[in-house]
């Protein structure tokens, strides 16, 4: 019997070490990033002019570029505050209205494709708010054009589609 209980120790380890490195939820670790992106914000209900300011916000993503990067100019946004700031609220802008932009390459061979989409078409000015859904459309196409690098021609192509309330893609 004393003979029998390391080799089935042995083979329970085993059986343990297999089911462990073939599980993926177990063996694959995610790796999250840290990077800047442009958003367009308005701290609404501010006693200040009413202006969009395009600001870099930090965002953190385990997601693609440039797919991840350029989505995550319409996140929510809600900036710390040191407690004066009692009714806390989004910031972005773009997000309070309804936008949204995907990035995808569509390029083939050598030639890289990025066809960026900002998609107003279900946006909405929530009431209350001074701007106009062409106003934070025409900001988030800043923000899109600010944080896209201009690269040779025959390196990469870069096309920008804005679709407009009431359109679909």
């Amino acid at each position: 019997m004393k003979t029998r209980t390391p080799i089935l120790h042995a083979l329970l380890l085993l059986v343990l070490a297999f089911t462990a490195l073939s599980s993926p939820s177990l063996s694959e670790a995610t790796t999250l990033g840290m990077m800047t992106v442009k958003m367009p914000l308005y701290l609404h209900g501010s006693d200040g002019d009413p202006i969009i300011e395009i600001s870099d916000v930090p965002f953190v993503s385990a997601y693609a570029a440039p797919e991840a990067t350029y989505a995550a100019i319409t996140k929510p946004f809600t900036p710390p505050t040191d407690g004066s700031w009692k009714d806390k609220e989004d910031v972005n802008i773009a997000s309070v209205y309804g936008i949204k932009v995907e990035a995808t390459d569509a390029g083939e061979g050598d030639v890289s494709h990025l066809v960026i989409t900002v998609n107003a078409s279900a946006a909405k000015a929530p009431e209350g708010y001074p701007f106009t859904v062409q106003q934070v459309t025409d900001a988030v196409v800043t923000c899109v054009r600010l944080m896209t690098p201009i690269r040779p021609a025959d390196e990469q192509k870069v096309t920008v589609k804005v679709l407009e309330p009431g359109k679909k893609k």
